[in-house]
């Protein structure tokens, strides 16, 4: 694995993404509003997503904000103010589930469905160059 075997700081993209999922899995458990900590299976996906993307990446890898849905999944959501644009990853919290991403530029926006790093990648090279 690339990100373990290089020294990155703690303020670089993939160091921030990282720490950020693994964040969730401090939460506590439970709230009044359903799950706070993610799945082992969206936890694990979202790993792999972002593992494998910094891996073709490199330094070109954006940070993202991480959060879990009231039943675990995981949603990665990498963003630009200017001009204003996003890419939405949803890692669900169940194997049988699929992973879906989403991509908005001001009012233009879509669903991908079938969801791979060789999906992923394109997105976020665009909401590098936008």
């Amino acid at each position: 694995m690339t990100i373990a075997q290089t020294t990155r700081p703690s303020s670089s993209p993939i160091t921030v993404t990282l720490k950020r999922l693994v964040a969730l899995l401090e939460e506590d458990e439970t709230d009044e509003y359903g799950v706070l900590q993610p799945s082992q299976a969206a936890f694990k996906l979202a790993m792999q997503f972002v593992v494998e993307a910094y891996d073709v990446m490199g330094d070109d890898f954006p940070k993202a904000s991480a959060s879990t849905d009231e039943q675990g999944s995981i949603r990665l959501t990498w963003s630009k103010l200017e001009p204003e644009c996003e890419v939405r990853l949803i890692c669900p919290a169940h194997h049988d589930q699929q992973a879906y991403l989403y991509h908005e530029l001001g009012n233009d926006y879509a669903v991908e469905r079938e969801v791979t790093v060789s999906t992923l990648l394109p997105w976020l090279e665009w909401l590098n160059q936008a």
